[in-house]
């Protein structure tokens, strides 16, 4: 089997990141009406909200090295 026939070492990390974005961003769309919701909850969407940031940033850097888009390491803006 050829190197391009792999896949690539990223990936597994690319889907358990992309897993963890869309399970926080389905929790926190689940959400009542916020005008209804208490602090405590408020609290906690904000954090759900955070991991869902910090896995879409880690899945952005994977998608980068890995070449996602159809371009390997594409220069960074």
């Amino acid at each position: 089997m050829s190197d391009k026939e792999q896949p690539h070492p990223l990936k597994p990390a690319l889907a358990a990141t992309e897993l963890q974005l869309q399970s926080a961003l389905e929790e926190v769309c689940d959400e009542p009406v916020i005008e209804t919701t208490d602090t405590d909850e408020l609290i906690r969407i904000e954090e759900t909200l955070a991991v869902a940031s910090d896995a879409a940033k880690r899945a952005i850097s994977l998608r980068r090295r890995i070449g996602v888009d159809g371009r390997e390491n594409p220069p960074i803006a």
